[in-house]
Order: structure tokens, then sequence, then C-alpha cells
């Protein structure tokens, strides 16, 4: 099986550099990469989410 060896580096959709949330690794038949999103967007969606929780909350209270 012939050895292929790449260097790359990862960047989040946003632009932040992934290099500490990225890892590489093999299993019985291939390798891979795998990529966690960085922390900032991570932050960004949860206080999407709590915002999203907040105004459903809202409605409801205002209907009832």
């Amino acid at each position: 099986m012939p050895i292929l060896e790449l260097e790359f580096e990862v960047f989040c959709s946003c632009g932040a550099g992934l290099c500490g949330n990225s890892q590489e690794g093999h299993s019985r038949h291939s390798q891979y990469i795998t990529v966690e999103p960085c922390q900032n967007c991570l932050d960004q969606k949860y206080e999407e989410g709590v915002d999203h929780g907040y105004e459903n909350y809202r409605k409801e209270m205002e209907e009832n």
C-alpha cells in the first residue's frame, strides 16, 4: 500500500485556526481526520440557542 504524507492547515468557516481542534488517526482500513468547531462558533451558537429559547418563552407567556 502506498504511503501518502500531507501537510495542511485547518480553518473554521469563521476564519479561526483549528490546529488544536483536529486530530488524525487510523482505523483498520483507512486513515481519518476529525475536526471540532472552534470555541468562538460554539459560544455564538450557544447564545443563539439561549436567545431562541427566551423568545419562545416570551411568546408563550404573551399568548396566555
